[in-house]
């Protein structure tokens, strides 16, 4: 499985064949992103937000796409890959309007959990749902987005081989986010690689001890 971090919470996925888009941003509105303008065969997005998580203007067709807030409980079958939708809230307070999704799904032998805009410490069920991911893109900028104190427990309870952080400060994003230097504070018994480069590939069988990759951003 092949893992490229295009900026803020966009991912590309190449899996069996397939590539996979997360949350594609229009560049336009985000910042100084460059537009993702590659090819899809499907495009998830955890909630509707053009802006940041859900433009897909910008991707080259045709392509198949999945909006993770109208999954049933069983999640949705898409590729011969089943993607699962747990519903969460982008702010503490969980107030109407502020609904986002956690998406997993499970390919060549890996779980893959993707945070979205995930804003606050997740309950025994919700936990129990989303299970032990073993690759976690985390969003790793703070407010509005999960707050610094709540991120240690919610990644020992989740216990993930690998971190992705996401969603954080950098020269060309239009938020008021921290930078990743934070998220890395919270978790200094964690391994950091900086491989230089925007994506990473995992292999089940390879994925050795615990680790945190910061990729640079393709775009």
């Amino acid at each position: 499985m092949r893992i490229l971090w295009y900026g803020h919470a966009a991912f590309l996925i190449e899996t069996e064949g397939r590539r996979i888009i997360l949350d594609p941003y229009t560049s336009a509105d985000a910042g100084s992103y460059a537009p993702i303008a590659e090819p899809a065969d499907l495009v998830v997005a955890s909630h509707e937000n053009a802006r940041y998580h859900s433009g897909l203007s910008e991707i080259v067709p045709p392509f198949e796409s999945l909006m993770a807030t109208a999954f049933p409980p069983e999640g949705v079958e898409a590729l011969g890959l089943r993607f699962e939708a747990i519903p969460v809230f982008e702010t503490p307070e969980k107030l109407p309007g502020d609904e986002v999704t956690i998406l997993h799904f499970r390919a060549e032998g890996l779980h893959v959990a993707f945070l979205g805009d995930l804003g606050h410490a997740l309950s025994p069920d919700e936990l129990a749902r989303l299970g032990r991911p073993d690759i976690l893109l985390f969003p790793a900028g703070g407010p509005p987005t999960i707050d610094f104190p709540l991120i240690p427990p919610l990644v020992e309870a989740l216990a993930p081989r690998l971190i992705l952080p996401m969603h954080y400060l950098t020269p060309k994003i239009n938020l008021k986010l921290q930078p990743v230097k934070r998220f890395l504070d919270t978790l200094p018994d964690w391994p950091v690689d900086r491989p230089g480069s925007s994506s990473i590939t995992v292999d089940a069988d390879r994925l050795g001890p615990r680790r945190i990759v910061v990729l640079d951003s393709a775009r």
